[in-house]
């Protein structure tokens, strides 16, 4: 390896090539780099200004490494580090070419000319600089004076930058500027000898701060172990680019595909770690293995662009149009973790891999139905979602190592296999908690509120086609098979009781208005969709929201147009009809109708984590397990300590007392936690505990995991507390 200063004009004179190599990124400067460069060059153009060109001091533009490669009558090199640089000071070049040719200074154009082009070559050859494939055109329409460019680009945004740069000052000298850029700034120039690995060197510039992505590692992994230039070259046209033009579309980072697309194999990859894995993996591939994988990753891609760009999908049936809904509301959830396992479900359904699929479409969509129920119901029940990853990567290890697909019957299998963190939501905890709970929540972005919402407005507009049923009001085009892609940005979450309450609520609510405002504000039955086009209804009186809603084209509110009132009992009642509806939506899974039929292994993984498993248990203790509809409490142990109790908001009233008494300092915690739930105002809420009122009229399960969840957050072991019932 030899490093020496190097000048501008020294990079460019003579005949030469820099060929940006296949696995090296496109250009990706933007403005940010343009700027900078931009005003360092007209830096040194005001310094020039009276003084001999020696006396300026030069400016550094960073390091340019490259390998020679040997070619007759032309010295060609192989960028490793540099091409953002040297694509960017050609296309400035190329910008003052075209000026000198406006202004007619014919030496200066030739001068220039000599920099970006060979002479007398022909075909690639006559190019200084050869870019990445997906940007060949437009810089060699640029560097031929072609100015007609098919698509927009970065290269091509970075000469209209600079164009309008020089343009904007009328007396800026050309030929100084020239000057300034090929003799005042440098590099330095890194050869490397024939016997160093480039790619090793390409790696460790990624380690030392290059800010490459780690695809850009692999893509150089892959693409320099085929066996020669022209079968890569092919690869990536018909693999590789593709591949990366569908992800960027879908503005998905090719990192995080080849993270989810190395882990359905089971595998649990953390981010950051991809390129070590790949390595790992194929580090001893022959050429012909490689060629498979990128088959493969290609194919993949496809079914990674349905999970995270659903609007892509083809719809073709009831059952593709449903599968496409279900993906979009996944898509709300922003659960990754569930990815590798859709991916193996899509590859197993896929009718395009030998001419048949392992795994039926309707199957494909109860399995969907099935993921997102579970997604659906741990969420409404509070329940945490950092065991996800674990949870999917052993169902993806367990199924796929005996290379059949899962069927709806064994997803069944393992997700009742599950206790204790990653359990199953029964039907009465999940009722509960939509009838009961809060499910909207201040500085979230409520993502399975959206996806609860959506599905219960396409429930009931499915519900009212079957039956031929229209309303007035209603558009005949509000619930196209496109509704949710192209109506969800329109569309706002609101309040019927509104957050910040009007005199008119206040009298309309009654002398109760403080309690219900407070228990009842972010229910199910008080939460709708509107349109976001007139934010000004939000905190409207309910005559005025009744209007809107009845003209507003969705199917939920109509039920409100016949009321005239919305207080407690009406929030109640809507809560209790639209919990009812999300039990259909996403059923217990073991009475869902399409898979009491179903056949699959029906074998329990015999593996399953420990971090997964329940260690608790105790035949007359609730801390886990269903709570039977009509149990009351009768006593809280915690400790050791026995005391009675009648009603669930007392459940919560002695845990929390018993925090506040035992765990004073810690206390803090659960207040930072639940700070919704707390307030400084005495009379904000009933129950008290020091300066404190708090809100404790809930369901029973959510009495039942707050105070779990209160235990833990003080530092206690949750077996030391226990809740009876009869």
């Amino acid at each position: 390896m030899k490093a020496d200063n190097c000048s501008i004009w020294d990079l460019y004179n003579g005949a030469k090539q820099y060929v940006v190599p296949l696995f090296q990124r496109s250009y990706v400067w933007s403005s940010e780099q343009w700027e900078t460069l931009w005003g360092d060059i007209m830096d040194q153009y005001h310094l020039s200004a009276g003084k001999n060109r020696n006396e300026i001091p030069s400016r550094f533009l960073g390091p340019v490494v490259v390998v020679r490669e040997r070619e007759k009558n032309l010295d060609k090199f192989t960028i490793i580090d540099g091409q953002q640089r040297i694509i960017t000071i050609s296309i400035i070049l190329a910008v003052i070419r075209a000026f000198a040719k406006e202004k007619h200074h014919e030496e200066l154009y030739e001068q220039v000319n000599d920099f970006l082009k060979n002479r007398p070559k022909s075909g690639e050859g006559r190019y200084i600089v050869i870019p990445t494939q997906a940007d060949k055109e437009t810089l060699y329409n640029i560097f031929d004076e072609c100015y007609v460019f098919s698509q927009d680009s970065l290269i091509l945004e970075c000469f209209d930058f600079f164009w309008q740069k020089i343009d904007s000052i009328p007396d800026l000298c050309l030929v100084t500027l020239q000057e300034i850029l090929t003799e005042n700034f440098c590099v330095v120039y890194i050869e490397l000898t024939q016997d160093e690995n480039p790619n090793q060197v390409f790696e460790s510039l990624n380690y030392r701060g290059v800010p490459l992505e780690e695809s850009d590692l692999i893509r150089n992994f892959f693409f320099i172990r085929l066996d020669s230039k022209e079968i890569a070259i092919a690869q990536y046209e018909q693999f590789w680019k593709p591949m990366e033009e569908r992800l960027v579309y879908s503005e998905e980072s090719i990192s995080d595909f080849l993270r989810i697309y190395c882990m359905k194999n089971g595998s649990v990859v953390r981010k950051g770690q991809i390129f070590e894995e790949i390595k790992r993996r194929y580090e001893q591939a022959t050429p012909d293995e490689i060629l498979a994988l990128l088959r493969d990753l290609e194919r993949f891609s496809s079914y990674y662009t349905m999970l995270v760009a659903p609007q892509q999908m083809s719809v073709t049936d009831s059952e593709s149009l449903t599968i496409q809904k279900i993906l979009v509301r996944l898509r709300l959830l922003g659960q990754h973790e569930i990815y590798p396992f859709l991916l193996d479900c899509f590859a197993w359904s896929d009718t395009t891999r030998a001419g048949s699929s392992l795994l039926s479409r309707g199957e494909l969509k109860v399995l969907l139905e099935i993921t997102e129920g579970y997604l659906i119901r741990r969420a409404v029940c509070r329940r945490k979602s950092h065991d996800y990853e674990k949870i999917f990567a052993n169902l993806c290890s367990f199924y796929v190592e005996g290379n059949a697909p899962v069927r709806p019957f064994d997803l069944v299998t393992y997700l009742q296999s599950l206790s204790g963190p990653g359990s199953y939501p029964k039907n009465g905890e999940f009722e509960d908690n939509l009838r009961n709970g809060w499910l909207y929540h201040e500085k979230s972005t409520n993502a399975f509120l959206w996806a609860i919402l959506l599905a219960l407005e396409d429930f009931f507009a499915s519900e009212r086609n079957e039956k031929g049923k229209t309303d007035p009001g209603i558009k005949s085009d509000t619930h196209t098979i496109s509704w949710y892609i192209h109506e969800i940005h329109r569309l706002r979450i609101e309040h019927i009781m509104p957050v910040s309450l009007s005199p008119w609520w206040r009298e309309h609510l009654g002398s109760e208005w403080q309690e219900v405002h407070h228990d009842y504000l972010h229910r199910l039955g008080n939460l709708t969709l509107t349109h976001a086009d007139n934010p000004a209804i939000a905190d409207a009186s309910f005559d005025e929201k009744r209007e809107w809603y009845i003209h507003d084209g969705l199917f939920m509110n109509q039920f409100t147009k016949s009321l005239r009132i919305w207080k407690k009992f009406q929030i109640d009642q809507r809560s209790q009809i639209f919990s009812a509806f999300c039990m259909k939506i996403w059923p217990d899974i073991t009475t869902h109708k399409e898979i009491q039929s179903g056949t699959g292994t029906g074998d329990i993984p015999d593996k399953i984590d420990p971090l997964i498993a329940d260690n608790s248990s105790d035949g007359h203790c609730f801390r886990t397990g269903e709570i039977p509809k009509g149990y009351k409490p009768t006593c809280i142990i915690i400790r050791g300590t026995r005391v009675p109790v009648r009603y669930w908001y007392q459940v919560l009233e002695v845990t929390i007392n018993a925090a506040y008494e035992n765990e004073p300092v810690k206390f803090h915690r659960i207040v930072r936690k639940y700070q919704h739930y707390f307030s400084t105002d005495t009379k904000a809420y009933r129950s008290q505990v020091g300066v404190y009122s708090y809100h404790s009229r809930f369901g029973r399960y959510q009495v039942r995991d707050m105070c779990l969840d209160i235990i833990r957050t003080i530092g206690w072991n949750e077996n030391e507390w226990c809740l009876l019932c009869s």
